[in-house]
């Protein structure tokens, strides 16, 4: 798997225009063309003679190409009611940037001050979001001086070099820091596009970036909406905001350093596919609530493939709350604050070949049914994989039918590797049997050196949270499971992998995990673009 990460300069608080990703869509005849200084008085017809972004959108017919040539475009906040391709230049970077450069700063103690401020942005999220430690998380001004973000603060008071605060009573905006002979922006706009109902559908926009808005850069209420090799970073919630949207494409984009998540929201029948989406929730919403790198909920459908999901300070990617039918394949999910991969609340989900390491949790399954874990290696998480019950049931008639009934149950872990967990590889404790929530595990792999618990689980009847240390002890006195499992031995040296310790999660010449799975059911290969009927390896990396 190979994606695109972002140059290092992103993390700091800003994209550059070298974090743009060179891309070569042709040009249609007939094309429209923008630049940030393009004129309405221009013809906008060539790439000599460019409009504005607001006049071509407002004049261009549906179904028109818009190209925007390279370079920083501010004050683009529009709404898309008609069919467009909006891409850039070949091999040129637009950045579209949701921030102001501030001038005329007031020299006031120990802070500068800008009068006039009219500024001030608070999120829709409510208050079980917020993590007490950063009440300020909501609050999705931002300021960013020489490309470095600093940090809001509650008062003026409390303003220190590296901090600001905005005084929305009194159109005031202060920073701790000498503003002379330096860039100071602050963000002024709430979204760049935005499309609703139908007028919009199959409006593709690609080859662009996005920072510094306020809300989510793009919000996707339309059919069939394509964004393509995008860059979408520090934008004060998320890239990409879906609501109701349908058969959309994510595709080739990158979105990090967000503030509460690189993207989401309720869209059935959406690909996510080859996406890096990493370092989100910058800003530390609660993590329990739909932060960090992508949630979907209420949708039917997703297939989220070949992502790189990474270093996000909450969960990688998180389905809740009726979510059907999803696919999560290929992806390399790793060193995510909270949970790797978490399905909650939902129904039928083929998660598989994923390589899931150095998680809290590598894989979760949670109130949710029908979940076949195949072929996934989990290396160096703290808990491989944790099955869990709790007391929420759904009483929605109509999703019950559809067998969507919050109730753990009927979910299936076969053909993984567990290696070097940093607690447990499989925990499924609780008073309810463990049996009642996994239906089988069996040609697993598991190895680790430690004396740790390699299980969790619960026979019901007051053995509610047994421990085995052992893949033996676990075949010996739990019926039924792993009666194909394997041990990969109690050796210094991993015989699993290429090399672990660095990473690479090939399976090396004579590793015991090569030729030992299950033969795969025919919709999960075909998921995994596999052979179907023919013996694979165990985990996620095929040896051939």
């Amino acid at each position: 798997l190979v994606a695109p990460s972002v140059a290092t300069a992103a993390g700091t608080g800003t994209a550059t225009l070298d974090d743009i990703k060179d891309t070569n869509y042709s040009v249609p005849a007939g094309a429209y063309f923008v630049s940030p200084d393009g004129k309405d008085t221009n013809t906008g017809r060539s790439y000599n003679s460019p409009w504005s972004v607001k006049k071509a959108i407002a004049l261009a017919p549906s179904e028109s190409t818009i190209v925007f040539k390279g370079g920083v475009y501010r004050n683009v906040h529009n709404g898309l009611n008609k069919k467009l391709t909006l891409q850039a230049y070949p091999h040129e970077k637009p950045l579209l940037k949701g921030s102001v450069e501030v001038t005329g700063w007031v020299s006031e103690g120990t802070t500068w001050r800008k009068d006039g401020w009219t500024y001030s942005f608070r999120s829709s999220k409510g208050s079980e979001a917020i993590d007490p430690d950063y009440p300020l998380a909501g609050h999705t001004d931002m300021v960013y001086l020489d490309g470095v973000a600093l940090r809001q603060v509650a008062s003026k008071a409390k303003v220190v070099p590296g901090a600001f605060y905005v005084d929305s009573t009194n159109q005031k905006l202060y920073i701790g820091n000498q503003p002379a002979g330096k860039t100071v922006e602050a963000t002024a706009l709430s979204n760049a596009f935005s499309m609703w109902k139908t007028n919009p559908s199959n409006t593709v926009i690609r080859g662009l970036g996005f920072a510094h808005y306020a809300d989510s850069a793009i919000s996707v209420g339309s059919p069939s909406i394509t964004l393509e090799n995008n860059i979408f970073v520090w934008n004060g919630e998320q890239g990409a905001k879906f609501t109701s949207a349908t058969d959309a494409i994510v595709r080739g984009n990158i979105f990090s350093y967000n503030g509460f998540r690189g993207l989401g929201g309720i869209a059935d029948k959406i690909l996510v596919e080859g996406n890096t989406i990493s370092y989100n929730n910058v800003e530390h919403f609660a993590k329990t609530w739909g932060a960090g790198g992508a949630k979907f909920f209420r949708t039917n459908g997703l297939v989220f493939r070949n992502n790189i999901v990474e270093n996000n300070l909450a969960a990688g990617l998180w389905m809740d709350i009726t979510t059907l039918n999803s696919t999560v394949v290929n992806n390399t999910v790793r060193y995510n604050e909270g949970l790797g991969i978490f399905l909650e609340l939902s129904h039928e989900a083929i998660i598989a070949g994923n390589v899931a390491t150095h998680n809290n949790v590598g894989i979760m399954i949670a109130d949710s049914s029908n979940a076949r874990v195949h072929n996934n290696t989990l290396s160096m998480n703290k808990t491989q994989i944790l099955v869990k019950d709790s007391a929420r049931k759904n009483t929605d008639p109509k999703e019950l039918a559809a067998g969507i009934t919050w109730i753990t149950s009927n979910n299936v872990l076969k053909n993984n590797i567990f290696s070097n967990a940093d607690g447990t590889a499989i925990q499924a404790s609780g008073c309810r049997p463990s049996a009642s929530m996994i239906a089988n595990t069996d040609y697993n792999i598991y190895y680790d050196t430690s004396a740790k618990s390699m299980f969790k689980w619960s026979l019901g009847k007051g053995k509610c949270s047994l421990t085995y240390t052992s893949l033996a002890a676990f075949q010996s006195l739990v019926t039924g499971f792993e009666q194909h499992g394997l041990s990969g031995g109690n050796v210094a040296t991993n015989p699993l992998f290429v090399n672990e310790a660095n990473g690479d999660y090939r399976l090396k010449a004579g590793s015991p995990a090569i030729g030992r799975g299950q033969i795969l059911q025919a919709d999960i290969a075909r998921a995994l673009g596999w052979k179907s009927g023919v013996p694979v390896d165990m985990g996620a990396l095929q040896s051939k």
